[in-house]
This record gives C-alpha cells, structure tokens and sequence, in this order.
C-alpha cells in the first residue's frame, strides 16, 4: 500500500469512528446519561474535523469537490464550536445545526461531481446516503425548531439522519480499504 492510499485510510477510518460516536450520541441508549451523549457527539465531530481536513489531499485535480470537503469540515467544525459556546438560546442552537446540515448536504452534492465519484460505487453510494442523512437531520431539527425543543432533545429522524450518514461513511471507507488492501 503506497503512503498516500495509506493516509487516506487512515483519514476515512478516523471520520467513520467520529461519525459512530456522534450517531451513538444522538441515539437514545437507556444506560448513558445526556452529558455522556453530548460528550459522544462533540468528540465524533471534532475528530471528523480533525480527518476531514486530510481529505482534501485526495481531491487534487477538482475544486469543486475540495469546496464540497471544506463545507462539510466547516459543518462539523459548527457542532464543536455549538457545544463549547455560551450560546444557551434554543432557536439560534437549532438554527445553526439546520445550517450546518444543509451545508454538508452541499457539500455532498459537490462531491458528486467529480467524475472519479460516479466511476466507483461505493463512492456514489456513500456519498448520496450522506446528503441523505443530513437531509435527515435537517429535517428532524427543523421539527424540532418548530415545536420549541431544545437542540439536545432525541428526535428520531435525527437520529435515522446520524445513522445514515455514518452507512454512507463506512460504504465508502469499506470500499476504499478493499481497493487499496
């Protein structure tokens, strides 16, 4: 395996773990409290920033992808930054992570443009199940939003989002090892 197959592994199988502790944060589990939770998910999103950032590197002939990439960084960046903020108003909370979803479905969307995408398909298939789920997400927290809740409240359709995002990025991660292994 060449460095560079190596280094995107690495990258793929660290935004896969990050995107599993994030689902598991926005499952209702019985035996983990909230804190514990909130905990999950701020963790599997700053490791997703910390891995996204390396996935630029195996963009390097689209930019359009690349802006794709950086969108979906900057999405997960705003759930870190959501959980560290004084920013205790529940609507504005809401509001920034119905952003921050859109903006990873974008981003989704310009990755699908790279034709390198559409020639594999667990590529196509991945990244079309993560628009999916964050359409899903988006779609649970606008609910959300519309009922007065709070951000931290477990919606299910959030949840189904989480889930779904994190098949698209173990699609793709498992389809990449068995390319480059």
């Amino acid at each position: 395996m060449k460095r560079e197959d190596f280094s995107e592994n690495i990258a793929l199988v660290s935004i896969t773990i990050g995107k599993v502790m994030a689902a598991v944060g926005q499952t209702p589990i019985k035996n983990l409290d909230r804190e514990t939770q909130d905990q999950l998910v701020f963790l599997g999103s700053l490791i997703q920033v910390a891995a996204g950032t390396l996935v630029f590197d195996f963009f390097p002939d689209n930019p359009t992808a690349k802006f794709g990439i950086a969108l979906n960084v900057i999405g997960y960046g705003a759930f870190v930054f959501q959980t560290i903020s004084p920013e205790d108003d529940p609507e504005r909370l809401l509001a920034q992570a119905i952003s921050s979803n859109l903006k990873e479905v974008l981003g989704n969307m310009l990755i699908l443009t790279d034709q390198e995408v559409w020639q594999k398909m667990y590529m196509l298939v991945g990244t079309i199940m993560l628009c999916i789920g964050n359409f899903l997400q988006a779609q649970g927290r606008k609910r959300l939003l519309d009922e007065g809740d709070y951000l931290t409240l477990f919606d299910p359709t959030v949840t189904a989002g989480t889930w779904m995002e994190t098949g698209g990025i173990a699609a793709i991660m498992l389809g990449r090892l068995a390319e480059t292994i």
